[in-house]
C-alpha cells in the first residue's frame, strides 16, 4: 500500500496543498443547524467517549 493512500485512510493530516483546499471548500459549504432545520434535517449528535460525559 502506498504511503499517500496509507495516510488517508487512517484520518491524519492533509497530504497535499490539493486536499486542504478540498477541506476548505467542504467546510464553506458546510450548513449550519439553523440552515438543516430549514429542510427537516439534523445536525450529526455530539459524540463522547466513556470519561468525557
Amino acid at each position: 500500500m502506498s504511503r499517500d493512500k496509507k495516510a488517508k485512510e487512517n484520518g491524519s493530516m492533509a497530504i497535499s496543498f490539493d486536499d486542504v483546499e478540498n477541506l476548505g471548500w467542504q467546510m464553506e459549504k458546510r450548513r449550519s443547524e439553523t440552515e438543516l432545520e430549514e429542510v427537516g434535517r439534523e445536525q450529526d449528535p455530539e459524540q463522547f467517549d466513556d470519561n468525557n460525559k
